[in-house]
């Protein structure tokens, strides 16, 4: 096994971290290193101010104001959690009708089926075309009177397709529907706007584009709709301890137990290195990379584009994270994989990628799924070209 490393899976996390992120987390342990909202004394208070800091780091970063409500979560799955249930809090939910799209996250999906086999929902999954993009106007047709929430995937974790967010935004602002994004792969990445897109709920992980740590997630809330939400789970919170019925209110329940402080302390971090940053100029590297990689994949037979029906060129256009999906007609995903680890000490992502939907759409095997080459604020012209020494070694292989 070579000895270096090239790390191609920045859809999953980031890795390495920017300047600052370990540091703070061993600052914020080593300074203060006590709960939060838990102690009236000195580094209790501290940690308090801390933390609420970071929180309106988060909020500027995404271009918020008072009109918005963060909430932390332990990860990205129970941000999402968070957010359907506290929506879809009903008992009986025979009443209530949820769209989305099969670009979602398992997270996502498996928490409807859940909640239509215990709880009666009712939704409906929204196709994509072999790209990963949704169209507008099918999520317009499948609104319906009773729907509740509309749930969209901004960017594929399998294809890197970001959705066409102003024009979903005018259909569901046309219909009684609230309206929540998962940021996860597109935060970081893509700067947007919620409020002037008018979305309701954001749900999104700290540790892959904004460069922060595992431990710490986030659900974004405008105001108008928090006093409709209720409580997804209940808890320790260090206030309102004198009683144990509620209601309790929704930030400080969905923060029940303990915050991960040293987790949002590297988050702060993280926001404080991305303020320094241009997205543009990102995003113009991540479009060059991703084409040198595409047309090096088009040289063989043996590989398959995916996520690009009209070959490498991609005549029709869409914005794309820096995300990479293929496929070969002679080894498997992980076959792939463990290949170009073991060779060249690439590390890539096999599988379905928790988005069990996508795949019969994009025409990849349902069981085996795809390799997948995703790029971050840390990669290099290096690491990309030895990407392309990957593709070159996996079609040599395949001929």
């Amino acid at each position: 096994m070579t000895e270096r490393r090239v790390y191609l899976d920045h859809a999953a996390t980031s890795w390495p971290k920017p300047p600052g992120v370990l540091e703070a987390c061993l600052e914020f342990q080593r300074d203060l290193g006590v709960a939060a909202s838990r102690g009236a004394y000195l580094r209790g208070e501290q940690t308090d101010r801390a933390i609420a800091q970071v929180r309106s780091k988060l909020s500027r970063f995404l271009h918020l104001d008072d009109a918005y409500r963060v909430a932390w979560t332990s990860n990205g799955t129970m941000a999402i959690h968070a957010a359907i249930h506290s929506v879809l809090w009903q008992t009986d939910l025979r009443g209530e009708h949820v769209v989305t799209t099969a670009t979602e996250h398992n997270s996502v999906l498996r928490t409807l089926a859940d909640l239509q086999e215990r709880r009666g929902l009712r939704w409906t999954m929204v196709p994509c075309d072999a790209r990963g993009w949704v169209d507008p106007d099918a999520i317009e047709q499948a609104i319906c009177s009773d729907t509740k929430l509309v749930i969209v995937n901004h960017a594929s974790n399998v294809t890197g397709v970001v959705q066409d967010l102003e024009r979903i935004g005018r259909i569901v602002a046309n219909s009684e529907a609230w309206w929540m994004l998962d940021a996860a792969q597109s935060i970081g990445y893509v700067d947007f706007d919620p409020r002037s897109l008018g979305i309701d709920l954001v749900v999104a992980p700290a540790h892959k584009g904004l460069g922060g740590m595992f431990g710490t997630a986030f659900v974004v809330a405008a105001s108008e709709v928090v006093p409709s939400l209720r409580s997804p789970w209940v808890g320790g919170t260090g206030r309102s301890s004198g009683t144990w019925t509620g209601p309790f209110e929704w930030l400080e329940s969905v923060e029940s137990g303990n915050l991960n402080g040293p987790s949002i302390a590297s988050l702060g971090a993280a926001l404080l290195s991305a303020s320094t940053r241009s997205m543009a100029d990102f995003q113009a590297k991540a479009s060059d990379w991703l084409s040198r990689l595409r047309h090096q994949i088009a040289r063989y037979a043996s590989l398959r584009l995916v996520g690009y029906p009209d070959g490498p060129e991609d005549l029709q256009q869409v914005s794309r994270v820096p995300v990479l999906s293929f496929s070969s007609r002679t080894l498997g995903s992980h076959e792939m994989a463990m290949l170009l680890d073991s060779a060249m000490g690439l590390e890539c992502r096999s599988g379905l990628h928790c988005a069990g939907a996508i795949h019969p759409f994009l025409g990849t095997d349902p069981q085996d799924g795809t390799l997948r080459m995703s790029f971050g604020h840390a990669t290099s012209e290096a690491d990309v070209d030895a990407a392309i020494q990957g593709i070159r070694l996996l079609g040599e292989v395949n001929a």
